[in-house]
């Protein structure tokens, strides 16, 4: 019997235009991280992890069949690091005061009522709930250890904006995620 076929997915939010902007112009002079491209960037909502083609057609269904309002999409100046990909590895250790070499590195995202609606109606349905959720994007990951202190000096814009869709992605280990199915915010 052939082994199902399963696909790693997540949902995302489109982050307004102006904010990629601002996150490319934070990312410019930045030797301590590898930046995150321009078209990788996105505030991930929901891990939903591997679904087979069933639970994916019914995830593209759920999305597709519902409308949220967007969310106003803003940054509060928090920065945090960590890596889900380094803790299976049993020499890692987090250290909060050092970004570590291959840590991602986060921009917080103001939890405004919209955007948890939209988290908890997706996790109810589809799954992916975290204990501690934090919405964020993903700046860049770093090229080397530096003091955590380092991204104090990140010029963090205070304008924000509304998303401009809710997106149901294919993770891969390429910087670009698949875009499977989007639902435009109007």
């Amino acid at each position: 019997m052939a082994e199902e076929q399963t696909i790693t997915v997540f949902t995302s939010l489109e982050i307004p235009t102006q904010l990629v902007d601002s996150m490319i112009t934070m990312q410019q002079g930045r030797d301590e991280m590898e930046p995150q491209h321009r078209d990788a960037i996105h505030l991930t909502l929901a891990f939903l992890g591997r679904l087979d083609a069933e639970k994916l057609a019914d995830a593209a269904a759920f999305l597709s069949g519902k409308t949220w309002t967007a969310p106003l999409i803003r940054f509060t100046g928090q920065v945090r690091h960590g890596s889900w990909a380094l803790k299976s590895d049993p020499d890692y250790h987090y250290d909060e005061a050092t970004i570590q070499k291959g840590e991602q590195i986060r921009l917080g995202i103001e939890p405004v009522p919209e955007l948890l609606g939209i988290y908890s109606d997706l996790t109810r349905n589809l799954g992916g709930a975290e204990d501690d959720y934090w919405p964020h994007v993903t700046l860049g990951v770093a090229r080397r250890n530096v003091p955590a202190a380092s991204m104090n000096t990140l010029d963090i814009p205070r304008q924000g904006g509304p998303a401009r869709s809710l997106d149901l992605r294919q993770e891969s280990e390429e910087a670009h995620h698949r875009v499977l199915v989007t639902r435009d915010f109007s």
